[in-house]
């Protein structure tokens, strides 16, 4: 009789051991599924936020691209013109 009632307790035991084991491997793997899902939202963020971040850059490449010819046309007016002024062309600002 206490030969049963030690097998059992050993079953009961052992049947424990391995469900917590399955359990914890089940657990494991969900937490890691959620992980994940969580890296890839994440991620996407930071690929949208790239992104808008390039079109960004370009439109202010082309802003100071623009600038860049604005300076150079201003330029080019204000040697012109101190030509102009040192030749003796220019009276009171009115140059010809």
């Amino acid at each position: 009789m206490n030969n049963d009632i030690i097998i059992t307790g050993i079953f009961s035991f052992v049947g424990t051991l391995v469900g917590f084991i399955f359990g914890l491997r089940r657990k494991n793997a969900e937490t890691d599924k959620i992980v994940l899902e969580n890296v890839k939202g994440v991620i996407e963020v930071y690929t949208q936020t790239i992104e808008d971040m390039k079109k960004e850059i370009q439109e202010l490449k082309k802003e100071i691209k623009d600038y860049r010819e604005c300076i150079d046309k201003l330029e080019e007016e204000l040697h012109t013109f101190k030509r102009k002024m040192e030749k003796g062309n220019c009276k009171d600002g009115d140059c010809e």
